[in-house]
């Protein structure tokens, strides 16, 4: 199963860069979007970027996202209005699609931060416990899903690792990633996570046990990541 994933486009920054890269690969059997389509909730800006996708890769193929930091909350609405039924955006929801004959679970989350950030404390009401809430959320999708899946994809903005967050100074980890999805991770062993949100990574991949994890930030790759999943 070819699938190509990419964050942090934050359309219209890097759509340039996107656009050519994007000209290079094959159609996948999955593309994935995780987070930070859209630069500081400029929400015509997702729809760009969904255009651009299937202008050059055509539409046989389900691309299905999560919401990032950028996608602030009082735009979402507004996105989901503008891409329709192009894109299956899950956010803090799960859904089980069959690809090539797999039943791939993919569970989509904004993911949390240990540190919530000053403007978070600020403008979002109890954010402390919105991030407790996801995790345990996230948890309990991945759970919920394992019966009807043959694979599963946790799919969401936010670092759950360190390791992937490699080239950042490591005290900023608690505002790129929570602790808290780490072990969601190790407890209900998703067979694939992919997250953004690290600009700065020089390391895109980790294992958490049994557990590929990658960071598809287009400013660290610099392209679309694309992966080669449970072929025959």
């Amino acid at each position: 199963m070819r699938i190509a994933a990419v964050a942090d486009v934050h359309s219209p920054r890097f759509l340039d860069g996107f656009r050519a890269s994007i000209e290079t690969i094959e159609a996948p059997d999955l593309f994935l979007l995780a987070g930070d389509m859209v630069d500081r909730g400029k929400a015509e800006e997702f729809a760009v970027v969904v255009d651009l996708i299937t202008d050059v890769l055509g539409k046989d193929f389900p691309i299905v996202a999560c919401f990032g930091n950028e996608e602030y909350t009082e735009i979402r609405d507004k996105i989901m209005a503008q891409v329709g039924d192009r894109v299956i955006i899950l956010d803090e929801q799960a859904r089980v699609l069959k690809i090539d004959g797999v039943r791939v679970g993919i569970v989509g989350t904004q993911g949390s931060l240990d540190q919530p950030t000053s403007w978070q404390r600020r403008n979002i009401p109890r954010i402390k416990r919105t991030f407790e809430r996801r995790a345990q959320r996230a948890a309990f999708l991945l759970n919920e899903i394992a019966p009807q899946s043959d694979k599963r994809i946790l799919l969401m903005h936010y670092s759950p690792c360190i390791e992937t967050c490699e080239g950042e100074n490591m005290r900023s980890f608690p505002w790129l990633g929570s602790r808290k999805f780490y072990s969601v991770v190790t407890k209900q062993k998703p067979d694939l996570v992919i997250h953004g949100h690290v600009h700065n990574s020089v390391n895109h991949e980790a294992m958490i046990g049994n557990t590929l994890v990658r960071n598809v930030a287009f400013p660290a790759v610099g392209s679309v990541t694309e992966l080669d999943m449970w072929s025959n």
